[in-house]
């Protein structure tokens, strides 16, 4: 029995690689012939005169692999595709037709992770381009030339409360399609975003700062505005109509309606997706229409139709939402006037409770209005991962000339 030509350790050895190695040795110029200690130096000083333990020789790593190339060892003799389930002796272990066929995954296959797999990178990436800087002039004109107020009113809210009924206007007739295409949702985004500034007007303070501000403020305000405000209207044509989707032919449509301003009311079928198409895609579509229902799992819509908020309390919750939304968004100055704005608000709803309604302990109504505001801003943080792995993909077709004036809409 020949001992092995690396280390020199005496046993039963046998031919490894094209030299009388031990398993040790061999297993060891396995790993290492391709590895950094192929071009290394000594590692130790004591490899050029050997260190014998136990009738074993001891080598640093870089010696060591130098002693199998030494003794004859080579990589040409590794054996990649050996089988070592192969057995002709046994049933149990079945045959492996093309040894050197190795499974492949999808993804192995294509060349692309997973999680791309089915992105046409060579799809065009061509946007709409919206330029929305007529409304940002319509929006300067009405706060350089506000309405003329003709009312007395005792406080804040209460004006704010008379502007919400001005700029809402008549929303009693309704009107029902099937198909929500670019005029709806461009109309929509005109009326939003005027009434909200029409309805600032009416906040005395707010007509105190500088129009730089006032515009900032409103185009992060305007759409989050919007929503509460949908919801609000939709909970009053519910109320007012509660045998309107009694019958099981529109059971589905009655998950799926919303409503617009101006007499408009849109049921979001199936269908309209394509005529949505100029926007953006089916993924983005039904993050939009998220947006359109209800926040997350809390039914916002029927909150509204059993608390049933008077004027006053609705325009507190327009406020509140917008103003601390709009603070979280902005920081440093326009936050700390915005949180000047909600301690002025609170004093007239405090003032409200006590003195209109001789209602001293409202907290827990007030709480109950204020879970309606939170679940919409949840909502809102919600969809930001979702739209960032949009953006990432190329899935949104529409691009703004006031790209801030869209986020967290569900269109940019």
């Amino acid at each position: 029995m020949q001992p092995c030509q690396v280390c020199g350790s005496v046993g039963p050895h046998g031919a490894h690689f094209g030299a009388v190695s031990c398993r040790a040795c061999a297993a060891f110029f396995r790993r290492a012939a391709f590895s950094k200690w192929r071009n290394s130096k000594c590692r130790s000083k004591n490899c050029d005169r050997k260190v014998y333990i136990q009738n074993y020789s001891y080598f640093c790593k870089p010696c060591r692999l130098q002693k199998c190339f030494e003794a004859g060892m080579e990589t040409s003799n590794f054996q990649y595709h050996r089988d070592s389930l192969h057995d002709s002796n046994s049933s149990l272990v079945p045959r492996i037709q093309n040894k050197s066929m190795v499974p492949q995954t999808m993804g192995t296959f294509v060349g692309r992770p997973e999680m791309i797999l089915f992105w046409d990178s060579q799809k065009p990436t061509h946007k709409t381009y919206i330029d929305v800087n007529y409304l940002i002039d319509e929006a300067t004109r009405i706060f350089c030339n506000p309405v003329e107020r003709v009312y007395l009113a005792s406080n804040r809210l209460q004006r704010l409360s008379i502007g919400l009924n001005v700029v809402r206007g008549n929303v009693k007739n309704y009107r029902f399609v099937t198909e929500l295409t670019q005029k709806e949702v461009s109309d929509m985004w005109q009326f939003y975003f005027l009434a909200v500034a029409k309805w600032l007007t009416h906040f005395t303070e707010f007509e105190e700062l500088d129009m730089s501000v006032k515009l900032t403020i409103l185009q992060y305000i305007w759409h989050i505005w919007s929503v509460l405000d949908h919801h609000s209207l939709v909970s009053v044509h519910q109320r007012n109509n509660p045998n309107a989707f009694k019958n099981s032919n529109s059971h589905k449509a009655r998950q799926k309606y919303t409503l617009i301003p101006r007499g408009l009311v849109i049921i979001l079928q199936d269908k309209s997706a394509g005529n949505r198409e100029f926007m953006f895609s089916s993924f983005v579509s039904r993050v939009l229409s998220s947006f359109l229902r209800n926040p997350s799992s809390y039914n916002v819509t029927g909150a509204l139709v059993a608390l049933q908020p008077t004027d006053m309390e609705m325009t507190f919750m327009l406020a509140q939402l917008s103003f601390e939304y709009a603070g979280k968004r902005c920081q440093g100055e326009i936050q700390k006037i915005l949180e000047r704005f909600q301690d002025l608000l609170a004093d007239d709803i405090h003032q409200y409770y006590t003195k209109e309604l001789r209602m001293h302990s409202y907290f827990g109504r007030l709480s109950k209005l204020m879970k309606v505001n939170n679940a919409i801003q949840k909502k809102f943080w919600e969809a930001r991962p979702r739209m960032d792995l949009a953006r990432i993909f190329n899935l949104i077709k529409l691009d703004f000339s006031h790209p801030e004036m869209f986020k967290d809409s569900g269109y940019n």
